[in-house]
């Protein structure tokens, strides 16, 4: 046997199409928090997994991309957004037809804000600070 194989598997340079991520459908995520870093730091973590990540950080922005047509699977969205809140946002967001069945979460330094979030359409409130496990697993709950 020829040393790095393994046997039984495909040889990956042999059957090249089997083994690419062509045409595979990559998950999205869209990142609204008004702290860039933030944002930033959300979108990486997701990158990193794979995902195509966008970022806004202030009402107009959002607008902007959840009146446009590229799909979302996720919106990650803090409580606060200059121009708005988390709970205004979630129903903006649910206004839009085609963004009924996108997965939101939003992320809150209050539990106060978690029913009122809830009720407006918000599939999860998770608090800060934030583990990024659960995060991620959160995220992965809703899209599986």
């Amino acid at each position: 046997m020829r040393r790095g194989t393994n046997p039984g598997v495909p040889n990956r340079t042999a059957f090249p199409l089997f083994f690419s991520t062509f045409g595979l459908a990559m998950k999205s995520m869209l990142v609204i928090d008004g702290s860039e870093s933030i944002a930033r730091l959300f979108a990486e973590i997701f990158e990193k997994r794979g995902w195509d990540v966008a970022t806004c950080g202030d009402l107009d922005s959002a607008m902007e991309r959840l009146a446009g047509n590229k799909p979302y699977d996720v919106i990650l969205l803090s409580y606060r957004v200059p121009g708005t809140t988390g709970v205004q946002l979630v129903r903006l967001i649910r206004s839009f037809e085609h963004r009924r069945m996108t997965a939101v979460v939003v992320v809150t330094g209050s539990h106060e804000v978690t029913d009122e979030a809830l009720a407006a359409g918000a599939d999860e409130v998770l608090l800060r600070p934030i583990n990024p496990n659960a995060l991620i697993w959160v995220v992965d709950k809703l899209v599986t």
